[in-house]
């Protein structure tokens, strides 16, 4: 838990404004729940720039999603998809019974639900990720800065 803190610690320490590094942090996280693993977090780098926000909180959102979470952010687009397409998820017996021309097929019916579950998950999560961090950034120097100042 102490890493926990120190990493959001120092993501509300940033330099910037709030709406730089709440911005970067959006980027960050948002773009980093494409599907493809590090496409995400390459373009969300390469964009930082040149919308102004903070590089240092885009790169500390892209972070969210890594190799430890990102299976369940991902299990969590494609439910999405599939329960907004009104589709199950398969049975772990169906699975079981699959060989590879089976894997491939479900794989690729799976694509349109993965794809609907990320466009509504990733504007979803960084306009939360952005409100939240925007708050806690102002709200840490409101609170820093009068104990500073006291």
């Amino acid at each position: 838990m102490g890493r926990v803190r120190t990493w959001v610690a120092g993501l509300l320490a940033l330099n910037g404004t709030p709406q730089g590094v709440a911005g970067g942090f959006a980027l960050g996280v948002g773009l980093s729940l494409i599907p493809i693993p590090f496409a995400g977090m390459l373009i969300a780098l390469a964009l930082a720039p040149l919308l102004k926000v903070n590089i240092p909180a885009t790169y500390l959102g892209t972070a969210v999603v890594n190799p430890v979470t990102g299976a369940a952010f991902y299990a969590g687009e494609l439910y999405l998809g599939l329960a907004l397409m009104g589709r199950p998820l398969p049975s772990w017996a169906d699975l079981r019974a699959l060989d590879g021309a089976g894997w491939w097929d479900l794989f690729t019916s799976m694509l349109g639900p993965f794809a609907l579950g990320a466009a509504v998950a990733i504007p979803t999560i960084a306009g939360l990720s952005y409100t939240l961090v925007y708050v806690a950034v102002r709200q840490w120097r409101r609170t820093h800065v009068a104990a500073k100042d006291a």
